[in-house]
C-alpha cells in the first residue's frame, strides 16, 4: 500500500468520485427504464393481410445438428409463400450442412469459401450475401441464426407492424429460448432475456425510443441496406447497426409477438467466450463512435430523434459498471486514503441495497412469472414451479456476476482484430 503525493492523490480522488457517480447514474437510469416495461405488452397494430416481401437470410457455419429444424420452422410460416424466400449462407462449412440444405428445394444456398487472408465470421458471411444484390427484390431482409426456431406467425406479425409503422427501418423480434433448463448457464441466459425483452426492449418501445438490435430475429428495410450498405467492423454487427440507425435518425421498433427461439451455451467456457466476444465488439463500437454520436445530437430534427440518440449513447456504455468498480478498487489498493472519501457517497448504502433488491428480486419476479409462463405450465406440480422460479433467480445472479468478468476482459482487449470468430456449438432441439 502506498501513500501518494498530494498532487497525484487529488486527481485520483476525483477520478474515483466521478466513477462512483457514473455507476450510480448507470444504475438509476436502467432501473428507471425497467419500470416502463412492467405493463403487459399489447399490439399497437391490427393484423393485416400478407403484403410485404421478405427474405430470410441464415448464416450457417457447421450447423448440421440444427439447420434442418430451423429451415422447417421458416418453411412453415403462416404467410403467403410467394412473398418470402429463404437463403442459407453456408459459411466455410466442413460438415453436412451444405448437403442438408440441398435437400430443401425451396431454399436458396449460397456457399462461401473464404480465402486464408479474409476475415471470417457471421458479419462477414452476411457481407458476401449483401454483395450478391439478391436482396434488392424484397422489402425487408430478416436475419436469422442457424440454430433458431422461428414462430409460425413471425412474418405475419412483422408485416402488420411495418404497415402500421412505416417509420420503422428495422424491427427486432422477441428473443425466446430453446434450452431454458438444459444447464444453469443456459437458465441464466433465459432469465436475462426474460427481463431484457421487457425491461429494456419493450420499455424503450413504450417510450418511443429505438429498440436494441439483438443479432437475430430482426428485419431490416432493404432500402436502408441499398443506401447505407453493410459494413461490419466488429464482432457485434447488430450493435453497429443499432448505432448507425440512431446516428442516421432512423427508427428501430420492437415486436413482442414476432418470436424467435434461440439456443444458448450450456458450458461456462462457451458462454464466457461468447460474451467476451460481445463485450469486445460493444466496446469497439462505443469507443469509435462516441464522438460521432455526440455530433449527431446537434443534427436531431425532432425531440424524439434527440432522445433516441441520447438513449443509444447511454446504451453504448451499458457495460461501464464493472469497469468502474475495478478501477475504484484498484485506486483504493494503491492509496487507502481514498476509502475515507467513498463512505460519504456510500452513506446512500440503503438506497443502493433497495435498488439492487428491486433489480435482482422484485423486477425478475414480475417478469419471470409473466414471460416464463409457458415453462411454468410445463411443470407437473407446485413444488416444481417454485424450484424453476428459484433456479431462474439464482441463474440470473450467476449470469450477471460471470458476465461482469467477460465485460472486463472485453474492455481490455477491444482493440484486438475482430475477425476470428469463435463458434458456439449448437445441438439443442426446441423444447416443445
Amino acid at each position: 500500500m502506498f501513500t501518494l503525493p498530494e498532487y497525484v492523490f487529488l486527481p485520483l480522488k476525483w477520478v474515483s468520485l466521478i466513477l462512483v457517480a457514473i455507476v450510480f447514474l448507470n444504475l438509476i437510469y436502467f432501473t428507471c427504464l425497467s419500470l416502463f416495461g412492467l405493463k403487459r405488452p399489447k399490439r399497437d397494430y391490427d393484423l393485416k393481410p400478407d403484403e410485404k416481401k421478405f427474405v430470410f437470410v441464415v448464416p450457417a457455419h457447421n450447423e448440421e445438428n440444427v439447420i434442418a429444424e430451423t429451415l422447417e420452422s421458416l418453411l412453415h410460416q403462416n404467410y403467403d409463400n410467394m412473398l418470402f424466400d429463404i437463403v442459407v449462407i453456408a459459411d466455410n462449412c466442413t460438415d453436412e450442412t451444405v448437403n442438408i440444405v440441398k435437400g430443401y428445394s425451396e431454399v436458396i444456398l449460397l456457399e462461401n469459401i473464404s480465402k486464408p487472408e479474409e476475415p471470417r465470421g457471421k458479419p462477414h458471411a452476411i457481407t458476401k450475401y449483401v454483395e450478391t444484390k439478391h436482396w434488392e427484390q424484397y422489402d425487408f431482409v430478416a436475419l436469422i441464426d442457424a440454430d433458431n426456431i422461428v414462430d409460425t406467425n413471425y412474418l405475419r406479425e412483422m408485416n402488420s407492424q411495418v404497415i402500421a409503422h412505416p417509420e420503422f427501418t428495422a424491427v427486432q423480434g422477441y428473443l425466446g429460448m430453446k434450452n431454458v433448463v438444459s444447464s444453469m448457464t443456459a437458465s441464466g441466459y433465459a432469465a436475462v432475456y426474460f427481463i431484457t425483452n421487457r425491461a429494456l426492449q419493450y420499455a424503450n418501445y413504450r417510450l418511443g425510443w429505438n429498440a436494441a438490435i439483438g443479432g437475430t430475429g430482426f428485419i431490416l428495410d432493404a432500402g436502408y441496406l441499398a443506401e447505407y450498405g453493410w459494413n461490419p467492423r466488429s464482432y457485434t454487427e447488430d450493435f453497429e447497426l443499432q448505432v448507425e440507425l440512431s446516428m442516421a435518425g432512423k427508427h428501430s421498433g420492437w415486436n413482442h409477438f414476432a418470436i424467435v427461439h434461440d439456443e444458448k451455451p450450456n458450458s461456462l467456457v462457451a458462454s464466457h467466450n461468447q460474451r467476451k466476444r460481445w463485450a469486445q465488439g460493444h466496446w469497439l463500437v462505443a469507443f469509435t463512435t462516441t464522438v460521432k454520436q455526440v455530433k449527431t445530437l446537434f443534427k436531431s430534427e425532432t425531440l424524439s430523434d434527440f432522445l433516441n440518440k441520447i438513449e443509444t449513447l447511454f446504451y453504448s456504455y451499458s457495460m461501464v459498471r464493472p469497469i468502474a468498480f475495478l478501477f475504484i478498487l484498484l485506486f483504493m489498493c494503491i492509496d487507502a486514503r481514498l476509502g475515507a472519501y467513498l463512505p460519504d457517497l456510500f452513506s446512500l448504502l440503503r438506497f443502493w441495497v433497495a435498488v439492487e433488491f428491486l433489480n435482482f428480486l422484485i423486477i425478475p419476479t414480475v417478469y419471470f412469472v409473466q414471460e416464463a409462463r409457458p415453462y411454468f405450465h410445463k411443470q407437473t406440480n407446485f413444488l416444481a414451479k417454485i424450484l424453476l422460479f428459484l433456479r431462474l433467480i439464482v441463474a440470473f445472479i450467476w449470469n450477471s456476476l460471470t458476465y461482469m468478468v467477460a465485460q472486463i476482459v472485453g474492455f481490455f482487449t477491444w482493440f484486438k482484430p475482430q475477425n476470428k470468430w469463435i463458434k458456439t456449438v449448437h445441438n439443442a432441439s426446441y423444447e416443445e
